[in-house]
């Protein structure tokens, strides 16, 4: 939206006299045409409580809103109200995310014990680059694992920590873990035939 007033020179010279210190005179004409589009308002009449002590609260409202003042010819002061589009920077699309990912995000998030935090954007881009090297079936049986340690450990009483939102679990090569390896550990001793003894486990 585009407004242009044309303020004579001596309105300008009222407006200068009655607006607060702390504002602009562009956010002080912004304010008043504001003011007039909800009830009739003059210079001469304040509005209820000072403007100068609501001078913040009267930014806020028309931070969304440019004001520019310059001076013409024929001794009036035009001021121009541009109204900002409500989008800052790039327009903001919403990823499709592949029937892969959609997999992994759905079973991660079935986790017993997870931070609730989780930003499914980042994690798919962490993911595009993960899956190339090694594959969706792999980082699936990953999750799997780690929540099944999980669900096992909470079964047993042991201590069980939140598993990280997923894009930090991909980025900080938290899933390499549950890739590996592990022979399960047993409790107690065994009879070594080439020592000749029995050997402790821990």
């Amino acid at each position: 939206m585009r407004l242009e007033l044309q303020i004579p020179d001596d309105l300008v010279e009222d407006l200068k006299r009655y607006k607060p210190r702390t504002m602009s005179l562009p956010m002080f004409c912004a304010y008043l045409v504001e003011l007039g589009v909800d009830r009739d308002v003059t210079l001469a009449e304040r509005p209820t409580g000072s403007v100068a002590s609501n001078s913040s609260n009267i930014s806020n409202t028309i931070s969304s809103s440019s004001l520019n003042i310059s001076s013409s010819d024929n001794n009036n002061t035009v001021v121009k109200l541009t109204k900002k589009s409500g989008k800052t920077g790039k327009s903001r699309k919403r990823p499709e995310y592949s029937e892969d990912f959609n997999a992994l995000w759905k079973l991660y998030q079935s986790a017993p014990d997870r931070v609730s935090s989780q930003t499914k954007p980042k994690a798919f881009d962490e993911w595009k680059a993960i899956v190339a090297l090694e594959g969706p079936e792999t980082l699936l049986e990953a999750a799997r694992r780690a929540i099944e340690e999980q669900k096992r450990r909470k079964t047993a009483g042991e201590f069980v920590g939140s598993l990280p939102d997923l894009f930090r679990w991909l980025r900080d090569g938290k899933y390499e873990v549950y890739l590996e390896e592990h022979k399960a550990q047993v409790s107690g001793r065994t009879w070594s035939a080439d020592m000749g003894c029995w050997i402790e486990n821990d």
